[in-house]
């Protein structure tokens, strides 16, 4: 396979995935948008079987023209063609009548359209959905390698170290980056100011602080801030102590490495 058509189908799985991240939002737009997204996935994708099949179609053509143009060149016909008929259906009617899509039905949509994708990827490129890595897409070449690595690593059953991984890859786009924001150091106060109080004012301050500059890192990184709080209660903690030497904290677990 050319790498171009791989990157194409990169970039297909990245508008279904965040049509399913649309999907899990509460609002009845929402939903809506996640038909629209999913519909463009599933055309995406057979835009990009059909460069690849090296199949030639009119430039006006139709969603579900797909079925045929593959079974008119003589390879077998795309499955889930009901299923996609559905999906298009659907975003007919919230796109040109304004009907708002059941979250049911969307659900099932997202379901359909994801074997749509496995069925089709395993029949003519002859590789498996969850193989087409989003990784492919991160533009830091450090940070792509470094997640390659811990990808490795959990599917060969070493989870701990590809979870610590993770988190060394956030640590390391803090420390290299430019626009990462850290919060002053918590003051060494006087004694009478402690007896009066002030330190746990002045603690709960720099607590505030540090958070702050964390979740405007993240933003600005474009990482939602509540995925990341989600994020780091799963992962184990990193302290440094010289330079690059750090250690990682497992729960009843300490690793030690350079």
């Amino acid at each position: 396979m050319k790498s171009e058509i791989h990157r194409r189908i990169v970039n297909a799985k990245f508008v279904f995935e965040r049509a399913v991240k649309s999907q899990q939002e509460d609002s009845e737009m929402s939903q809506g948008i996640a038909v629209l997204l999913l519909h463009d996935a599933a055309e995406l994708l057979m835009i990009v079987i059909l460069d690849h099949l090296k199949i030639n179609v009119p430039k006006k053509r139709e969603f579900m023209d797909f079925w045929g143009a593959v079974k008119q060149s003589g390879r077998p016909e795309p499955p889930d063609k009901a299923a996609m008929e559905a999906l298009n259906t659907i975003r007919v009617s919230f796109k040109h009548k304004g009907i708002t899509p059941n979250p049911k039905e969307v659900l099932d949509c997202v379901t359909r359209t994801r074997g749509f994708f496995e069925n089709v990827l395993a029949t003519y490129c002859d590789i498996s959905f969850s193989d087409v890595s989003l990784i492919d897409l991160v533009p830091d070449e450090l940070v792509r390698s470094m997640l390659r690595d811990a990808q490795r690593k959990f599917k060969a059953g070493d989870k701990d170290h590809a979870i610590a991984d993770l988190r060394l890859i956030f640590d390391s786009m803090e420390r290299r980056s430019s626009i990462a924001l850290i919060a002053p150091r918590a003051p060494q106060i006087p004694a009478e100011m402690r007896r009066a109080g002030w330190e746990t004012y002045l603690n709960s301050l720099h607590t505030f602080l540090h958070q702050s500059a964390k979740f405007t890192t993240m933003l600005t990184f474009g990482v939602d801030p509540g995925r990341y709080l989600e994020f780091v209660r799963y992962v184990p903690s990193i302290q440094y102590s010289h330079g690059s030497e750090y250690t990682i904290v497992y729960t009843g677990v300490r690793l030690d490495t350079e």
